[in-house]
């Protein structure tokens, strides 16, 4: 009897226990789980950056020096924009991370080209510059790494790449050609990331003096810098590499402005010619009309934009047709069209002036749509 009624009394106790056991458990375990995740922030904080990430310990923004050595020209698309080029680039910026001891590796400056350069790139951070205007992947790739003992690291890329250039044909042959290299950093914000141009850089930059271009003339490089807006809107650091040129207009003397003037040139003969017959006039005019026609389609052939653009020469070109029009006009209605009587007479002495005027007007016209589109420096 006593035995059955410690039974119950004794699973109550353990009951009790248990449950008791349980409640410390569980707050033992809500008790540590703060400190567990503090110890894992902690940890977090203090573990090394990843080689990738921006260097540590350098004043933001990361400034990535930028040298541009423009090596050749080999192609100039003028109508449709597109230059094709070799350029060699080097970037230089400060990682305290590659720091080494020249003592212990015998020398200041470490080496690497090649693939033995893509393999380290890979491993370190880099700022991830991109040519903006660039239209396909650059190919003749070649990439040199030096890593220096304070740890400043210095990329030299050369490669040739297709670029979209804008140009202005309005004073062909006597034009002058501003063409942008656009340098961005996307993959970082302005704050974080930006390029510089410095004394340094500079003195590094430079055209090569002779082009495989031939009819172009590299006068100078000049930087400026910008911002452009990324994919998050957030602004990323822009450098545009000027490169001027200057086109050598004396090589197109020949080839454009002689014909011109010797098509034009019939006009003196008609005029001033006596004794033609008006078979002889007309067929001559309506030849010079036939011969601007094909140099307008030749030169724009040889020249692209040189007659599709509003350039000196077709400027001259549309003037010929209407000169050469004039000029039989004035041969036929006032030198043979005119009834004998004191208007013929009248109609004589206005065709002796038109002889000199209307070549001299032509020339005058011709000359100033030249010397408007030259340049003044």
């Amino acid at each position: 009897m006593r035995a059955s009624r410690l039974g119950p009394a004794r699973a109550g106790v353990c009951r009790a226990w248990c449950g008791l056991l349980w409640g410390l458990l569980w707050a033992l375990w809500v008790l540590a789980a703060p400190t567990a995740r503090a110890a894992q922030d902690l940890r977090t904080a203090t573990a090394p950056a990843p080689a990738t990430a921006l260097p540590p310990g350098v004043a933001l923004p990361v400034q990535v020096g930028l040298a541009v050595q423009i090596l050749n020209l080999t192609e100039l698309h003028e109508v449709a924009g597109t230059l094709r080029l070799q350029l060699e680039t080097r970037q230089r910026w400060r990682d305290p991370r590659l720091a080494f001891d020249p003592l212990r590796e015998g020398r200041h400056r470490l080496d690497r080209q090649d693939e033995a350069a893509q393999r380290y790139l890979a491993g370190i951070w880099t700022p991830g510059l991109v040519l903006e205007n660039q239209l396909e992947p650059p190919t003749s790739r070649t990439v040199a790494v030096s890593t220096h003992a304070d740890g400043v690291v210095e990329l030299v890329e050369r490669y040739e790449s297709r670029l979209r250039v804008t140009l202005d044909l309005a004073a062909f042959p006597f034009d002058r050609q501003a063409l942008a290299l656009d340098f961005a950093l996307p993959r970082h914000a302005r704050q974080a990331v930006v390029l510089v141009s410095t004394g340094l850089d500079r003195r590094a930059s430079g055209v090569a003096p002779r082009l495989s271009l031939a009819q172009w003339r590299p006068t100078g490089l000049r930087f400026a810098h910008g911002q452009a807006s990324g994919w998050n809107a957030a602004p990323h650091a822009r450098l545009t590499a000027t490169l001027a040129l200057e086109r050598d207009a004396a090589s197109y003397l020949l080839r454009v402005f002689v014909p011109l003037v010797a098509v034009l040139s019939v006009s003196v003969f008609v005029l001033w010619v006596p004794g033609l017959a008006p078979k002889d006039e007309g067929s001559l005019i309506f030849s010079s009309l036939l011969a601007l026609t094909a140099l307008g389609f030749t030169f724009e052939s040889s020249f692209p934009g040189a007659v599709s653009q509003d350039t000196p020469v077709a400027q001259i070109l549309s003037l010929g047709y209407a000169y050469l029009v004039a000029v039989l006009l004035a041969r036929t209605v006032l030198g043979r069209l005119m009834p004998p009587g004191p208007r013929a007479a009248l109609a004589r002495a206005w065709l002796d002036e038109l002889r000199w005027l209307l070549p001299l007007l032509m020339a005058l016209v011709g000359t100033g749509a030249v010397l408007r589109t030259l340049p003044l420096g």
